[in-house]
């Protein structure tokens, strides 16, 4: 047996032909899987045959026609020519051939009967070679008619002394020793068997090298020789689907274009070639490889052996062949395109029937769950088997701890189909609603209605009900989530000691981000004195469920003590991944207490772990860590922030929560100078009930103080007092990250009323002598409260002259604006820095100047601009350099 490539095949060829040529008969049998490129030689040898001036006879054997009596014998002859050529009793003989019935052409009792057709036809041919030398090939002679390879049989026998060369070629992967033809060829000396193997790999970089950048000629080598297997037949598929692929795109040159990378982009070729190969291979061979691309990683012999109802071992060994044919590589479908057209090639109840057999045969093994799961989920329609649900379950839960949200909403909407109760729909539905959300908080709308209604029938469990009360809560309707709340509170010792130990968090959820429905739903609901802290935020068990905030009027707990519980939350949860609500309890407790620095340190943490994270939880831990940036003045990376967060969610799938990265975008646009972005902000569409939430507070707080930057008073005065109502309607004394009063008393002051923005102003110094308040909203209240105190001193000095102060850019009433311009791009980033409430000391270390140029320039900018110190810079200049 010679094992040849294929220039050595066609070499070897001419070589046999040259001896039949001088009188030397000989035969050829090339054996080889499909699309090893035996059709090629044949075309090759019969090319170089006629240009030597050889009779060519050519026949191509068919399945479709194996029944038929010398149905290749009549090809062959069919080419023959004029009847001179003929011998005078051939047509007869032929037309006694086909009414013989195939097994009288292989039983020796026939001998006498078949033996003068075989011999016409010998006598035919002889008489061709007496003229010229003579070519017969046969390709796929393994489907041809019994007859027939009866009478090739005996014209190979006597090939020897003639001038005739005959070449067949054999579609079986490997030589048949027990075929009659193999033996035949493989112990007559005047025969040569070829066998067609795979393309090496230094063979297949020498086929690619032509359509591959020179710098990625090996690796993409590689990877086509395992995607191709070896076969030229997919090799060449795969390069046209890249030359296809390649066609539509500039090629600029570089070795890495696209088309030509190093992975091989299998298109409509590749798919036609593999379910080629598919249709050309014998039983049980198709068989196996749609077994194989259904069960994927959890294929092995046996359990293919068992779902297709083979012979055992059958399996192992057509695997082996699977190989030797390219399809496979170490007896698995590891190129996903040749899965993908072995699956094409079943029909569509032939797919769904066999992956149902497939879960069923794993769920009897005890495999995976979300092996099992795959197949039930592609399937469709199997998942209504009963024993499905829990398997779905199952693997929607493994999805989800792997992050893999799209995969459990699979597995959940399969295991809708296997629902057989009403409670089995109802927990399937909350399950969903909770995966959903990972993934885009708006489409539990869809949900809310059936979630509502199976809490009301008694069908949803009690975690369940946890879960919808906070999509409540999510969705602004704060009424209902305490309706659950309270049914769930009754509930008794249907509830698990988790469960009850959950319900304080949800509760503060509420009362949190609810202010004023809180306390007005408390008094029906709620005990009235709020739990405790450590309660409330769940401690730091790494076992918690959630954890919600600090009740917002627990001002009487101390900070510290807040401040520690956070602190450990957030460590606990951080250690054992970042459940979403605990960690925003953790952040919430930071940002009320104004422990900004440490807040943002452990928003870095939380977002070092993002690409892990769903995408809702993404986005909220982006939107916190843009709060607490803007809160810091770090303007830029606070837009940068809110911005990602917001592009992660549409707005309908933020809820109330929108206003918050709304109102960082907006403040953070407004540092920058950038008016239009922030009306931008304000002009995306917000649901009405997050008017009455805290997030609101801050979306109205912010586009409040857009108000002042134009002068508009009265409506940043209305914006600034529907804060208040809302925190009075609460009982809130003060929420510390919500200071209207400060932005309010700028207001009253842009409008003259200096009393009652210093009436204002001094209860927020009140509330801000705790620490509480964070260090840029203390230096913003300090600015105002002397420039109030400058102003009074005024209007005492000079009654009859009206005096409008106004951080935000309003001098006295009869002085023009001050121009920024006049001064020198030094002197304005030292005025900057003063207006903002710098001292001396501090902008010459921001700047890396001395104390001494500082003042130099101040003195300098005081006296271009007509001031008489800071004071007066701040009353002038604030329009233009203060942030808003």
């Amino acid at each position: 047996m010679d094992l040849v490539e294929r220039e050595r095949s066609r070499s070897a060829l001419e070589e046999l032909f040259a001896q039949a040529y001088t009188g030397g008969g000989r035969a050829a049998l090339a054996v080889g899987a499909p699309g090893m490129g035996k059709s090629a030689l044949i075309r090759q040898v019969q090319t170089h045959a006629a240009g030597a001036g050889a009779v060519v006879l050519s026949a191509v054997a068919s399945r479709a026609e194996k029944s038929l009596p010398m149905g290749v014998i009549g090809q062959l002859l069919g080419a023959v020519g004029s009847s001179s050529s003929r011998s005078p009793d051939l047509d007869g003989l032929l037309s006694s051939a086909i009414t013989l019935h195939p097994e009288e052409w292989t039983m020796p009792s026939h001998t006498s009967v078949t033996a003068p057709i075989v011999e016409g036809v010998h006598r035919v041919v002889r008489g061709l070679t007496e003229r010229a030398p003579l070519l017969i090939t046969v390709d796929d002679i393994h489907e041809s008619d019994a007859a027939s390879l009866f009478c090739l049989l005996y014209l190979v026998r006597r090939a020897a002394m003639s001038r005739m060369l005959v070449v067949l070629s054999d579609g079986h992967v490997l030589p048949q020793m027990s075929s009659p033809l193999t033996s035949e060829f493989f112990g007559n000396p005047a025969c040569s068997l070829i066998h067609l193997t795979p393309f090496s790999a230094q063979r297949t970089r020498v086929e690619i090298a032509p359509h591959t950048p020179p710098g990625t000629v090996d690796r993409r080598a590689a990877s086509c020789h395992r995607a191709s297997g070896g076969n030229p037949l997919l090799l060449r598929a795969l390069l046209e689907d890249d030359d296809r692929v390649d066609d539509g795109r500039v090629d600029d040159g570089s070795a890495e274009r696209p088309g030509r990378g190093v992975t091989p982009v299998a298109g409509a070729n590749f798919r036609l070639a593999v379910r080629y190969l598919l249709n050309r291979l014998e039983k049980p061979m198709p068989q196996v490889a749609r077994g194989l691309a259904l069960l994927a990683t959890e294929a092995t012999p046996g359990r293919l052996d068992r779902l297709l109802a083979l012979p055992s071992g059958t399996a192992a060994q057509t695997l082996s062949t699977l190989d030797a044919v390219g399809l496979t590589w170490g007896g698995r479908l590891q190129f996903e395109a040749t899965r993908a057209a072995v699956l094409e090639e079943m029909s569509t109840a032939d797919r769904v029937d066999l992956r149902r057999r497939a879960a069923w045969l794993l769920y009897e093994e005890g495999a995976p769950a979300p092996a099992v799961a795959s197949l039930l989920v592609a399937a469709g329609t199997s998942a209504a088997e009963s024993w499905a649900l829990p398997v779905l379950s199952d693997a929607a839960e493994h999805a989800l701890r792997g992050g893999d949200v799209r995969g459990a909403v699979a597995c959940l909407h399969a295991a809708r189909t296997a629902c057989r109760t009403g409670e089995q729909r109802a927990a399937v539905r909350a399950e969903l609603a909770r995966t959903e959300w990972d993934a885009d908080p708006s489409l539990v709308l869809g949900h809310l209605t059936g979630l509502i209604h199976d809490h009301g029938t008694d069908r949803l469990e009690p975690r369940h009900g946890l879960l919808l009360a906070g999509f409540l809560l999510w969705h602004g309707r704060p009424e209902t989530a305490a309706d659950v709340l309270a049914d769930l509170s009754a509930a008794g010792d249907r509830l698990s000691d988790s469960q009850r130990s959950h319900l304080p968090s949800v509760r503060a959820w509420l009362r949190y981000a609810y202010p004023a429905a809180g306390a007005r739903i408390e008094d029906g609901h709620e005990p009235a004195d709020p739990p405790p802290l450590d309660e409330t935020i769940a401690g730091t068990r790494p076992d918690a469920v959630s954890a919600g905030p600090p009740d917002a009027r627990s001002a009487s707990d101390p900070a510290t003590g807040a401040v520690a519980v956070a602190e450990s939350l957030l460590q606990s949860t951080v250690m054992h991944g970042p459940r979403t609500a605990s960690a925003l309890a953790g952040l919430t407790v930071l940002f009320d207490h104004a422990r900004l620095d440490r807040a943002a340190a452990w928003c870095e943490v939380l977002i070092d772990k993002l690409p892990n994270q769903p995408r809702t939880a993404r986005a909220l831990f982006l939107a916190a860590s843009a709060a607490v940036e803007c809160r810091r003045e770090n303007f830029e990376l606070a837009g940068e922030r809110a911005g990602t967060a917001l592009s992660l969610l549409t707005p309908a799938a933020w809820g109330v929560t929108i206003g918050i990265p709304l109102a960082v975008q907006a403040l953070s646009r407004l540092a920058a100078g950038d008016r239009r972005g922030a009306d931008a902000c304000f002009a995306v569409p917000v649901p009405p009930e997050m008017f009455g939430s805290l997030p609101g507070l801050h979306y109205l707080q912010a586009r409040g103080r857009r108000h002042l930057t134009e002068g508009r008073h009265h409506a940043a005065l209305g914006d600034f007092y529907a804060c208040r109502e809302v925190m009075t309607a609460a009982n809130l004394a003060d929420l510390r990250s919500v200071p209207w009063r400060l932005y309010a008393a700028e207001a009253l002051a842009g409008l003259g009323d200096l009393a009652g923005a210093r009436a204002l102003l001094t209860t927020e110094w009140e509330y801000g002598a705790d620490g509480r308040r964070a260090p840029a909203e203390r230096r913003r209240a300090q600015r105002l409260m002397d420039c109030l105190e400058t102003a009074v001193s005024e209007a005492a000095r000079h009654p009859l002259q009206p005096v409008v102060l106004y951080p935000g850019g309003l001098g006295d009433g009869a002085a023009e604006r001050a121009s920024f311009d006049v001064l020198s791009p030094a002197e304005q980033r030292v005025a900057r820095l003063a207006v903002r409430g710098h001292t001396n000391r501090e902008i010459a270390a921001r700047l890396f100047v001395t104390m001494s140029t500082v003042e130099q320039h101040l003195t300098r900018s005081y006296q271009k601009l007509g001031v008489r110190g800071r004071p007066d810079l701040l009353s002038r200049l604030g329009a233009q350099l203060t942030v808003h």
